[in-house]
């Protein structure tokens, strides 16, 4: 038996993020399930994958907002599942999703990663100079 899976991924800007969430959420009823959001460093960027599951079928919609100012709004309004992987994508790329009231503490990140350390996902976060700010070496 061969399975196949269909992916598609719509890019869009991210002052559109959120009509286009209430979008799926409302009109495509069949993309029941918010999977995961991704935070990928893209250098200049953070990119944001927002996945939606239906079957043997995905959705993804993309975005990205600036390195230098890492701010976007929280969807946890129109999509509860998102305040846990906000919260995620927060501590390991560090993008602060305006309206999670989760954003003030951490989720994955143990309390004593350094404050002064780059988010662990972040192109330039050095592991060995995080471990020893952590007092791990």
């Amino acid at each position: 038996m061969v399975t196949t899976r269909h992916s598609i991924v719509l890019t869009i800007l991210p002052e559109k993020l959120r009509d286009v969430c209430k979008l799926i959420d409302d009109e495509m009823p069949e993309f029941y399930h918010l999977t995961t959001i991704t935070g990928l460093d893209e250098g200049n960027t953070i990119g944001l994958f927002y996945h939606f599951w239906k079957g043997r079928e995905f959705l993804s919609i993309k975005t990205s907002i600036p390195k230098t100012n890492p701010d976007i709004d929280s969807l946890n309004e129109i999509l509860p599942a998102s305040l846990l992987y906000e919260a995620e994508v927060k501590d390991l790329v560090g993008v602060n999703f305006k309206g999670n009231p989760l954003m003030n503490r951490k989720l994955v990140l143990p309390d004593n990663y350094p404050a002064e350390a780059p988010p662990p996902l972040r192109k330039e976060a050095n592991p060995e100079k995080i471990r020893k700010l952590m007092e791990l070496e």
